[in-house]
């Protein structure tokens, strides 16, 4: 059996999944074959295709940076389009420069399954089983909404085989958008199982060298770093809690180098520990009682399969708001909302230890922690 994996590097979120999907399968079923594709980045490097991975990558980034409320706008507009009028932008800047190379693979290669990690690759097989290539009409096609929101262009990928949710909450909005309800599998949002082991609190901060008793929050800026950590952790000098602080940076050097001179000029009150990029997140996470950061959908899965609160930012872009709109419905998250609150927050958390206890039983509703598993072997079986 072949399974063809389809990603794009938008952040790292789409290839976190692939490679989550890619290991599970690796293990638990050895005699598949996998090739992974970036839509943009492998073949051929054509100019549109290169500026085309610019814009999902560099571009989304220096936009939400400099921009946010301008390219939050615009993202509503998007989600509120007209499903029924062509998306010839969109075609002409990612699509078409995607599609020769991603025919060719499919062609030559002729999977017996397609993972789609982004909205892009469900559009193309989409396209191609519309104009009735062989190979897209004879192989399982499986795509997944990676947020606790579904993604503008959705209605144009409603010819795959099965579609993944996170929950079974955006039914009314998949039927809107033209999808056979009976494809719709909330299986939830795949990451690697490590994130689903039980690791002692205790001894995850034993490993780490932290105090095995106090207070732990864990501050993530992204895999590229993103968001005012520091200003967050001076703030937290008014925290009645007594706390320790671990931050990872990503691969934001400037940052890791603010926040280290802050600890060593003594300007943070309580203990602070700081981090590049790392591969130990989920050792990190077992350690901490609240995750602090960005939560994209992915790092939602891997904390809450940690069991993991988390506190989002204050400053969030496109689907990242949308999943703490929707986890706050749920009270399944809190939010920054003002930045010289931040201690406010966290107080509530360590004060209140009742409603500590409330976000974590949520959490548990919402948690998927099979989730790669569960897709995996939905690849790997013999039904369509």
């Amino acid at each position: 059996m072949k399974l063809l994996i389809l990603t794009v590097s938008a952040g790292q979120g789409h290839n976190a999944m692939s490679q989550a999907i890619s290991k599970y399968v690796q293990g638990a079923h050895p005699d598949v074959e996998i090739k992974q594709v970036d839509l943009f980045k492998d073949g051929d490097q054509t100019r549109k295709k290169k500026k085309a991975a610019w814009m999902v990558n560099d571009g989304y980034f220096t936009l939400v940076k400099v921009a946010i409320g301008l390219a939050n706008h615009q993202f509503e507009k998007l989600k509120n389009r007209d499903i029924n009028k062509k998306a010839n932008t969109l075609r002409r800047n990612f699509i078409t420069p995607a599609r020769k190379y991603i025919e060719e693979v499919l062609n030559e290669y002729k999977p017996d399954a397609i993972f789609c990690a982004h909205t892009f690759a469900g559009i193309l097989m989409t396209d191609f089983r519309n104009e009735g290539n062989e190979n897209a009409l004879k192989a399982k096609i499986v795509t997944v909404v990676s947020d606790y929101d579904v993604a503008p262009y959705t209605e144009l990928l409603t010819k795959v085989d099965y579609i993944i949710t996170p929950t079974d909450d955006f039914d009314d909005v998949l039927t809107k958008k033209g999808f056979d309800l009976s494809k719709r599998l909330s299986l939830g949002i795949p990451v690697q199982m490590k994130f689903s082991e039980t690791i002692d609190k205790k001894e995850a901060r034993r490993e780490l060298g932290l105090d095995e008793n106090k207070d732990t929050i864990m501050m993530m800026s992204g895999a590229v770093g993103f968001g005012n950590l520091a200003k967050t952790v001076l703030n937290f000098n008014k925290c009645k809690s007594d706390l320790q602080i671990v931050c990872v940076c990503g691969r934001n050097e400037k940052l890791k180098k603010e926040l280290e001179d802050l600890k060593e000029n003594g300007k943070v009150k309580n203990e602070l520990y700081v981090y590049g990029f790392v591969n130990n997140v989920d050792v990190i996470m077992s350690a901490a009682d609240v995750l602090i950061g960005k939560i994209g959908g992915v790092a939602i899965a891997e904390a809450f399969n940690k069991h993991l609160p988390i506190i989002a930012n204050r400053k969030l872009p496109f689907q990242e708001y949308d999943n703490m709109l929707f986890l706050r419905e749920r009270n399944a998250c809190d939010y920054i909302s003002k930045d010289k609150d931040a201690y406010k927050v966290v107080d509530r958390f360590f004060q209140d230890r009742e409603r500590l206890a409330e976000v974590r039983k949520n959490i548990e509703a919402l948690r998927k922690p099979n989730a790669s598993k569960d897709i995996g072997d939905l690849l790997c079986s013999n039904n369509k």
